[in-house]
């Protein structure tokens, strides 16, 4: 091959890298937002923290007639807190959850304030320290709650600057002494918790700053954008930063389409990967075709065609313009007859393919290897040659079954020359009426685990020339090395052995997962029994269903916005260093505080 090709082969796969690098560092920081406590605990929290620094606060007055305003105190907390969620409630992560446990953090440092202050000024005079220590207290927290509004709530900077002052300011009457605050707000307290403000002011600024300088973007917006989506699934601002930002490229897709006893089963691969990740974009790609073809009284089987996180779409308005594109499809052969199926080995690489009229269908996999997505280039190259050899179309489909790392060039290569072999096999060979069954999940009481998406899991039965096989669609993201061997190996007796198991490779889990992969693949939480138990149902079924069909090869092209490998790893480098500057801020903050708070008590 030409130099170029390599070139330009290994830059693809450099970019499959740095995707999987991506989604696993933004899956490292998604495991934070697990983190959060119930609303059961955290009004447990902010009422036990509220509750010591009220009586911390009231160190010398506290009494019987001081307690009585405790209970007026945590109301006026409570009350607070739904006040603020009125004033954000254009942020979806603005939920009384989150506020409650903000407020439950921030009296916490507030509390460590007062309680070390104290404890260090044990040898001065504890009573004329508590004003000051509660004003630093006031300002240290009154900057916690700025830095954390600001960068994870939506809205205008003004509304969010007034709710991050407005807790505080509301329940400092009864947790600082007037009298001694007044005379208190000249000193060292009022401007360490000035510098401590103007600090997180400057520091939101250099956040923002990052973005800018990475992706044009500034960080706090990506970020808010980008917790809205994975923590309150409204992923319509991160899909509006990346449609802006994304660029036009015609998407193709391919389906045969069997008329079979009144019924309308179809394969359908799209060329579109389903990603980024969940909510935003084609990451639920294959639900969405399933939907539409249901409504369309098709029986829909999705499959991954060859497509890497290049051909990502950025919104679900664009997910909709590539669905549409089936409105209006090319035929590219129709009949009532195909050839036998046929696999073909070379290395490390299977191919199987059938041939309907002159279009080829072939599936590709390393199996039981690891495997990543396809290249284009592969494609194009198996396209070009089918071409070369005769066939008018090819359909390539990129199984995605056996979850790994990137291809290499022995791979790559292996794969050409297994899907050559089964192309020049199968040219001119005799073709036969056939028969196609079907069988899909939804219809079946199943046990299946969250490593299937919600298009299922389905079966294709196909009898040609009194041969019949099966191919298995699960839409799930790979699966696990080994999985599809074991099913071949337990269905190899049985009524329609299996010729392929085949994955869409669903992102619809991806990222929302506690493991360092970011994604669930198939097998993981189905296990090969429970898989093996609905496999046979499936093939059961679609057997019964069994009847003489014909098919209708259909090809559809349409423009649409696409968000490729490089937009996505600077999407993930800003938030990283964005979400890592905002932890290192909070910290910062409470350091701070706390240095101050030395000053102040000695």
């Amino acid at each position: 091959m030409p130099p170029s090709y390599c070139i330009y082969y290994y830059h693809n796969s450099g970019g499959i890298i740095l995707q999987k690098d991506s989604k696993s560092r933004i899956a490292k920081r998604y495991k934070a937002l697990f983190t959060l406590p119930s609303i059961k605990v955290a009004v447990a929290l902010a009422i036990i923290t509220s509750a010591i620094l009220f009586i911390t606060s009231n160190f010398y007055e506290i009494g019987p007639s001081k307690l009585i305003y405790l209970p007026i105190f945590e109301a006026i907390l409570f009350l607070s807190v739904m006040i603020e969620r009125m004033i954000l409630k254009d942020s979806p992560l603005a939920t009384l959850r989150r506020l409650i446990a903000i407020s439950s953090f921030s009296f916490t440092i507030w509390l460590l304030i007062l309680l070390i202050g104290l404890l260090l000024s044990i040898p001065f005079s504890i009573y004329a320290q508590i004003d000051s220590l509660s004003i630093l207290g006031f300002f240290g927290i009154t900057a916690f709650r700025l830095l954390v509004y600001e960068s994870v709530f939506c809205g205008s900077v003004l509304k969010k600057a007034f709710t991050a002052f407005f807790q505080p300011i509301l329940l400092s009457p009864m947790l600082l002494i007037v009298p001694s605050t007044i005379e208190a707000l000249n000193s060292l307290p009022t401007l360490g918790g000035i510098v401590i403000l103007g600090s997180v002011m400057f520091y939101l600024i250099l956040i923002d700053r990052i973005g800018a300088k990475t992706i044009g973007l500034g960080s706090l917006e990506l970020l808010r954008a980008f917790l809205s989506a994975w923590a309150a699934n409204r992923p319509e601002f991160i899909e509006n930063i990346m449609e802006r930002m994304g660029s036009q490229k015609i998407v193709s897709a391919n389906a045969i389409i069997f008329e079979t006893g009144g019924m309308r089963p179809i394969l359908v691969i799209p060329e579109v990967h389903p990603g980024p990740f969940n909510p935003v974009g084609s990451s639920n790609l294959p639900s969405h075709l399933q939907d539409w073809f249901l409504k369309n009284g098709f029986s829909p089987f999705i499959l991954h065609g060859v497509s890497g996180h290049e051909l990502n779409l950025p919104s679900r308005s664009e997910v909709d313009k590539f669905v549409s594109s089936f409105e209006r499809p090319k035929t590219m052969a129709l009949g009532d007859a195909c050839s036998i199926s046929i696999v073909a080995k070379a290395g490390k690489a299977t191919a199987s393919c059938i041939v309907f009229g002159d279009v080829a269908f072939v599936i590709l996999t390393l199996s039981p290897f690891g495997m990543e997505d396809l290249p284009l280039d592969l494609k194009s190259e198996v396209e070009n040659f089918a071409l070369k050899v005769g066939y008018t179309h090819t359909i390539v489909v990129d199984a995605h079954n056996s979850q790994g790392e990137t291809i290499s060039r022995e791979d790559f290569d292996a794969l050409i020359r297994a899907a050559k072999d089964a192309l020049v096999n199968l040219k001119g060979v005799d073709q036969y009426n056939f028969m196609v069954g079907f069988a899909h999940s939804s219809e079946l009481d199943l046990r299946l685990g969250d490593d299937i998406g919600p298009a299922g899991l389905g079966a294709m039965v196909f009898d040609i020339n009194c041969k019949r096989f099966s191919i298995l669609i699960a839409d799930s993201n790979s699966a696990k090395r080994g999985l599809r061997e074991e099913l071949l190996e337990g269905f190899r007796g049985s009524k329609a052995p299996i010729l392929e198991l085949c994955t869409s490779d669903t992102h619809f889990t991806a990222g929302k997962t506690l493991n360092s992969k970011g994604y669930i693949t198939l097998g993981e939480r189905t296990n090969s029994k429970e898989l093996s138990e609905a496999t046979n149902l499936l093939i059961e079924k679609a057997t019964e269903r069994i009847t003489r069909a014909k098919f209708q090869v259909i090809h559809t092209e349409s423009s649409t916005k696409v968000i490729g490998n490089e937009l996505i790893d600077s999407f993930a480098m800003a938030l990283e260093r964005s979400l890592s500057l905002v932890k290192k801020g909070g910290l910062l903050i409470i350091v701070l505080s706390l240095l101050i708070t030395i000053l102040v008590a000695i």
